[in-house]
């Protein structure tokens, strides 16, 4: 029995989302990193270990949920997927680390399978969780956490429900909670499940900048000058 906890409009399942996805209804997309590389320990001696993850992923049940889907890592199982033309690429163009922090540096680009709208690209150097360039950026929470912006970018238009089967961290569900979209996350390592939980809370506890400013306008309150 999977642990379940509601926040918001964000509900995350601790457990396999392969055991839990048959119980899922009402997804509109799925948006997610899923584990191509299970075997790659960040934070260790790389010299002597594969690129390449034994453990191949089958994005196939994913496909039959929602109506739209974007899955990163593509190019490492792109022979399981439909050929498209809306490929999205990320631009990252790392400085002196990697986005998660480790030494080895994996890539300047990485891509996503889309199956909706034109191939697309995000330029933007990042280190850590948010821009570089500011102390506080070498914080990070997961080895393949992805900015929180690039996630807002990464959902679909028109997507009410958004659906990552391997939450990791919860940087999915932050994008959703910005941009006022329900969200459904499993993830089946505890340490992160816990921290995406947090993270979301903490989304939640942001005020609405955008709301404050509607009311603001209303209300004739918002300074000037």
């Amino acid at each position: 029995m999977a642990d379940i906890v509601t926040i918001g409009d964000a509900t995350l399942y601790h457990g396999d989302c392969f055991e839990i996805l048959s119980a899922l209804e009402g997804i509109d997309a799925v948006v997610t990193d899923p584990p191509y590389g299970i075997n790659w320990k960040p934070r260790v001696n790389h010299q002597d270990q594969p690129w390449i993850d034994d453990v191949e992923f089958n994005p196939a049940p994913f496909l039959d949920v929602g109506k739209y889907h974007l899955f990163w890592g593509a190019q490492h199982f792109a022979d399981k997927l439909p050929i498209v033309e809306s490929w999205a690429a990320w631009v990252k163009r790392p400085i002196d680390f990697d986005f998660s922090g480790d030494k080895r540096t994996y890539s300047t680009i990485e891509l996503a399978w889309t199956d909706w709208g034109k191939a697309r690209f995000k330029c933007h150097i990042w280190d850590g969780g948010k821009r570089a360039g500011r102390p506080e950026n070498r914080l990070f929470c997961h080895p393949s956490q992805k900015p929180i912006e690039l996630m807002e970018w990464c959902l679909p238009p028109i997507s009410p429900v958004v659906f990552d089967p391997f939450m990791g961290s919860g940087t999915t569900g932050v994008a959703c909670v910005n941009l006022s979209r329900k969200f459904i996350g499993i993830e089946v390592e505890r340490e992160y499940f816990d921290i995406a939980c947090e993270r979301i809370e903490a989304a939640y506890a942001q005020p609405d900048m955008i709301n404050d400013i509607s009311e603001d306008i209303e209300q004739g309150t918002l300074p000037i000058g």
